[in-house]
């Protein structure tokens, strides 16, 4: 796709429309009668309508490259100024990288509905635009626990007055009793917000500041313009670039505060420990934060504490406090506890990590090296072939255990208003349960149960409870990579059958493995497992008939 002088604004998408007569509704429902609107307590997720344009319309294909993207924004953004905790953008583009999903508007309404349940949405919008010689959007609404869909709303108008039609959408679905227009915020002019979605979906970083750039032409003080250029060149390690963006943004913006820390941010990899500290002190003492605490406990562990700032691992405790199911949180805790050498606390918290992120390879490596600092060589050796086996980076010159703990593995997060970011710990059972192990093998028996009935979300839900309650055994890991594998999330479904054969080396794991390995199109790893499987149950018949289908030979 060439980008050069793509400048083709939504005026010039529907000349011609101008002169016709005024914008009309053309839902049949009344959302007062019809039970459409939402709850003040809905959080819903917007994912990026489809777009159809006419092919009439100048300029349609560079209509469908952004177009969809804005409805997603605009609705989401409509949506919070009526009352409704719409999920933000930020939010929806840290799901779909955590969940390694295209970012694209096609996916299956199955994979959608996962998506939203996963953010812990209420409901799922998608919609389409129809651009045509008037402009068209269709918004459906998806009930998420009922997987339930509500009557179509509708609305219509020139697509110049795009931003009035989807606040009528918003207005339709918000709830009855809400204020329009609360906490509304001034639009961008029409060039500069079609210029600023194109940067947020171009495919390469040229591309990205350039229509950035563009839109911080029409718009030079507008804060989400210059917060977008901010990330793209903190993104690609441009920290002075990036600072001097958050500098820019007016300390009454919607999003000074995203931008005070998005500033402290630069200047930590900047290494100018002591101004961010100050910053982050402040934005803490404003409002308190586990990202914030989280930063803070960053700063102390790469400049070195003193009595008088703190040390690391204070931080990091208040950050895991105040979000105790984010795994990063834990994950630098236990870090920070091995980097001070005190094995029996790191080894505690990083079994924590495991329990919400039980493929954490870097997780298992720190763990591997704490295990050989308390002399425990043989659960310190299981600990690093995981490691391995999950795609850690090794020195290949020392393959041996070490008691070494690497620099460098302590994890920042970019964001002040990630409202709900994906995490398997929403979806498991009260922490006390964590005492009752014998609950995991009724959660695995209800899995296997759901498996067969083909309910893979109940299925997933079980079995990463029992995952939850018992992160080593082989069992929930080859269920669920099962599930993942039927439902073509092949590398989902590697992961899971790696983490069981570390568990538990068995035949039957080794052929999974391999076939799903095949099944990915990696040959020669396939034939490995199954030669593997076969060196541990020489008759086995189903590591014979994955060979045949490879077609190599013991």
């Amino acid at each position: 796709m060439h980008w050069t002088n793509n400048r083709v604004l939504i005026a010039g998408l529907v000349v011609g429309v101008l002169g016709l007569p005024g914008l009309g509704t053309s839902g049949p429902l009344d959302p007062r009668t019809s039970g459409l609107q939402m709850s003040p307590a809905a959080r819903p997720l917007v994912l990026p309508f489809t777009v159809t344009v006419e092919a009439a319309v100048p300029g349609g294909e560079g209509a469908a490259f952004w177009l969809g993207e804005a409805a997603a924004i605009l609705l989401a953004d409509e949506l919070q100024a009526h009352g409704v905790a719409a999920l933000s953008r930020v939010d929806r583009v840290e799901a779909f990288a955590r969940l390694q999903l295209p970012f694209v508007a096609t996916l299956t309404r199955a994979t959608m509905l996962r998506v939203a349940e996963l953010v812990g949405a209420t409901d799922l919008v998608v919609g389409e635009v129809r651009l045509g010689a008037r402009m068209t959007v269709t918004a459906r609404v998806i009930a998420v626990e009922a997987a339930h869909q509500r009557p179509d709303i509708i609305e219509e108008g020139p697509g110049t007055d795009m931003f009035a039609i989807f606040e009528r959408v918003a207005a339709r679905l918000g709830p009855a009793n809400a204020a329009a227009g609360a906490g509304h915020r001034t639009h961008l002019p029409l060039g500069a917000f079609e210029q600023y979605v194109k940067g947020l979906v171009a495919s390469t970083p040229a591309a990205q500041e350039r229509f950035l750039e563009q839109a911080r032409q029409q718009a030079p003080t507008d804060d989400r313009v210059l917060l977008a250029l901010w990330d793209l060149h903190a993104s690609q390690g441009a920290h002075d670039k990036a600072l001097a963006f958050a500098r820019m943004v007016s300390r009454d913006a919607p999003l000074d505060r995203q931008a005070r820390f998005s500033a402290a941010l630069s200047m930590i990899e900047l290494s100018r420990f002591n101004d961010a500290y100050d910053a982050l002190q402040a934005l803490h003492g404003e409002a308190p934060s586990p990202v914030l605490s989280n930063a803070l406990g960053v700063i102390q562990l790469r400049r070195g504490s003193t009595p008088q700032t703190g040390v690391p691992t204070y931080f990091f405790t208040r950050a895991a406090d105040e979000a105790p199911d984010n795994p990063d949180y834990l994950f630098n805790l236990g870090y920070a506890y091995a980097r001070s050498r005190n094995a029996e606390a790191a080894l505690y918290w990083l079994r924590e990590v495991m329990r919400f992120e039980p493929a954490d390879g870097e997780a298992h490596l720190v763990m591997s090296q704490m295990l050989t600092s308390a002399g425990k060589r043989v659960e310190a050796q299981r600990e690093l072939d995981l490691a391995r086996q999950l795609g850690v980076g090794l020195e290949p010159a020392s393959p041996a255990l070490t008691d070494k703990v690497p620099a460098g593995l302590e994890r920042l997060g970019g964001r002040l208003d990630l409202q709900s970011p994906v995490r398997v710990g929403a979806a498991i059972a009260n922490p006390a349960q964590r005492e009752k192990q014998d609950l995991a093998a009724f959660h695995v028996d209800r899995g296997r149960r759901f498996f067969e009935q083909e309910d893979d979300r109940a299925a997933i839900n079980e079995l990463r409870r029992a995952i939850y309650l018992r992160p080593y055994e082989d069992e929930p890991h080859l269920l669920l990579g099962r599930i993942y594998q039927r439902g073509g999330q092949l590398r989902e479904a590697i992961e899971e059958f790696r983490i069981a054969v570390w568990c538990r080396d068995s035949s039957a794991a080794r052929v999974r493995l391999g076939a799903a390995l095949l099944e990915s199109g990696d040959r020669a790893g396939a034939r490995t497992e199954a030669q593997r499987a076969l060196v541990l149950t020489p008759d086995s018949a189903q590591a014979r008939a994955l060979l045949a289908r490879i077609g190599g030979t013991r």
